[in-house]
């Protein structure tokens, strides 16, 4: 059975106004984790250890900037606080628009590493996750290609957006093959059928869920997580519907 995780950026506004409640739905709908991004609802960490751990539900990752991820200084505590809650996983979400270049690319594999190798110290694994601009070429290499050739394969991993893949023009299915075994965390995020290609509940769009799976359990994703950065049917109807349509379709 697949492991299948909410990342709460799906459920923002509703976790601002009420983040507990937001995990007591998100763990009635089914999920099994959840995957951070910044706001614990004013909680410590241990504080959001405890509440998960009744829910049922494990804190499997973290998404953070690359002020933080660059800084050791400000990334130290940040482990302690992901160790606390039982995370394996740390991931920068984003990079602006400055570094994304070939140099650029490079600088960020290698300060991935160094955060890697504080983070290796604690059993935490650091992920990039991408959108669609780091499948921009340089040459022959993607930025995404350069930036992994550039840090060290067993510390660095990759967290694929199948959606943003897809975006790009590219298979999703090929970009897992390529990534074999880099790809511990994997974003199920689907697209709609129209000319928009915008957001869409897992299932009722144009991705082919049977294959990505398939590719994801034989490269040796550990976790599939659900994000929608727009929610056709609002935030928690939509986080339901794609779990719905998981177990219906099997891809549970």
């Amino acid at each position: 059975m697949r492991k299948i995780a909410l990342q709460l950026y799906t459920v923002r506004e509703t976790a601002q106004k009420d983040f507990i409640g937001t995990l007591k739905e998100v763990a009635a709908i089914g999920y099994d984790g959840v995957e951070l991004a910044g706001n614990t609802g004013g909680m410590s960490a241990k504080e959001m250890y405890n509440i998960t751990q009744d829910l049922g539900l494990s804190i499997v990752s973290g998404h953070l900037n690359l002020e933080t991820i660059s800084s050791p200084k400000r990334l130290e505590p940040i482990i302690a606080d992901y160790v606390t809650m039982g995370a394996r996983y740390l991931g920068l979400a984003w990079m602006s628009a400055e570094h994304r270049t070939a140099a650029g690319y490079q600088r960020l594999g290698q300060m991935l590493e160094r955060a890697a190798l504080l983070c290796s110290k604690h059993d935490l694994t650091i992920f990039h996750h991408n959108h669609d601009f780091e499948f921009q070429t340089f040459g022959t290499r993607t930025g995404l290609e350069i930036m992994l050739e550039n840090a060290d394969a067993s510390l660095v991993k990759a967290e694929l957006d199948v959606y943003w893949a897809q975006f790009a023009g590219l298979n999703p299915v090929d970009w897992i093959k390529k990534l074999d075994g880099r790809v511990p965390l994997l974003h199920m995020k689907d697209m709609s059928k129209d000319e928009s290609r915008t957001f869409e509940i897992v299932g009722e769009g144009v991705l082919d869920f049977d294959a990505i799976l398939e590719a994801g359990d034989a490269s040796g994703v550990d976790w599939y997580i659900v994000e929608q950065d727009k929610c056709p049917k609002g935030e928690l109807e939509s986080a339901r519907a794609s779990y719905t349509h998981i177990v219906e379709r099997g891809w549970r």
